[in-house]
């Protein structure tokens, strides 16, 4: 169990550096990463979302997680403003790049996927 947030599920369980104590993977890359505990908001949005996705059943295009800047529900990867706010990656990234939020008019349907070679490129 997480000594922080009581979470008993978790891709892989950490430890706090300096307590040693067991952290859920959420609490653990928090505080890796910001030197401070997760705060109880983003725990609480946590448990909310894992409540919806269990009641969700076959209607997971209406349900479940929606970006809160463009509503979307379908994206590769959920992220979190400074704010603690549920935003798609696309939203994520342009404001961690940009430091404002995503002009909405760039939306689309379709998740592109990302192109890392040049297919011209790898035949010289």
């Amino acid at each position: 169990m997480c000594s922080h947030c009581r979470a008993t599920s978790t891709p892989l369980w950490r430890r706090e550096p300096s307590t040693l104590r067991t952290l859920c993977n959420a609490c653990g890359l928090y505080l890796q990463q910001r030197n401070k505990l997760r705060p109880q908001e983003l725990i609480d949005a946590d448990l909310d979302n894992d409540e919806t996705a269990d009641n969700s059943g076959s209607e997971q295009d209406t349900t479940g997680p929606q970006c809160s800047h463009c509503r979307t529900r379908n994206t590769s990867v959920w992220r979190r403003s400074k704010t603690g706010a549920q935003l798609c990656n696309a939203c994520g990234v342009y404001a961690r790049l940009r430091g404002r939020d995503r002009p909405l008019s760039l939306k689309r349907n379709k998740i592109k996927p990302r192109t890392k070679h040049n297919k011209l490129m790898d035949k010289h």
